[in-house]
């Protein structure tokens, strides 16, 4: 700053606090670092059982055949959830997320996607389920409803390494509450109002159990979930496990799906 004689009268200092941003661009490059090695590891099988199968110098049994083909299947399956969870991201930030929401048989999607977790998890994890006996539905968009209950599974069985994990389902007033207990390695208090965001991935986690991920799992669930009129919401102990639960509108059992 000078004076009128053009003599310097002073200075001024701006300053800003980038460490916010600093987060989110380190968040940005490790979201691209993982996403990068979760496409490659399904491709890379996928590529490797397709070469195999068209060498010309190797006769394979049909047995072989069908072993290779069911890799390249599941493989496939694995590369198109994460790319429908990449559209999911890109369908909330910009508001194009559409739902269909009508009367739904929560128990119903709730006991599928168990039995395909007791299919493909190790014999370390036990599964408790607790369902009415009755139907009990939720005002819900299926295919949402079953992709969120998914992504909490999923992560109770990842971050658990064993143990028991607990599924309930009950109506309580008027809306419908799915839980899903684990007794894996909890979360810091400093991380549960975190851990909803996208990209986040709670501190030290990967170490603790070895378990990767995009960081996108719970932000999608948050998102389907408040686009079906419902909450999320998480209670957690370091060490002594996690209980993530949601809620949705009760809806009557008539035409439910």
């Amino acid at each position: 700053m000078r004076d009128p004689a053009g003599a310097i009268a002073g200075r001024i200092f701006a300053f800003r606090d980038i460490s916010s941003d600093r987060l989110v661009e380190q968040m940005k490059s490790d979201f691209v670092s993982s996403v990068s090695h979760e496409l490659r590891t399904p491709l890379t099988s996928i590529y490797g059982f397709a070469e195999t199968l068209l060498r010309q110098d190797v006769l394979f049994g049909d047995q072989e055949r069908k072993t290779f083909l069911g890799y390249i299947a599941s493989e496939s399956q694995r590369l198109t959830a994460i790319v429908d969870a990449l559209l999911n991201v890109a369908r909330l930030d910009t508001g194009d997320l559409k739902v269909v929401i009508a009367p739904t048989d929560v128990r119903g999607v709730v006991d599928e996607v168990v039995q395909n977790a007791k299919d493909g998890a190790a014999d370390r994890h036990q599964f408790v389920v607790e369902l009415p006996e009755e139907p009990l539905a939720a005002s819900a968009d299926r295919d949402k409803l079953r992709q969120v209950f998914s992504i909490l599974l999923d992560n109770a069985v990842k971050y658990s390494q064993g143990g028991k994990v607990t599924v309930g389902v009950e109506r309580k007033n008027d809306t419908v509450e799915v839980s899903v207990a684990d007794e894996g390695i909890g979360i810091p208090q400093g991380d549960q109002d975190q851990i909803f965001r996208k990209f986040y991935r709670g501190a030290g986690a990967e170490l603790r159990v070895g378990a990767s991920g995009s960081g996108l799992g719970l932000f999608i669930a948050r998102g389907l979930v408040t686009a079906m009129g419902g909450r999320i919401w998480v209670e957690s102990r370091e060490g002594e496990g996690s209980t993530f639960a949601f809620e949705l509108p009760a809806a009557g059992l008539i035409n439910a799906r």
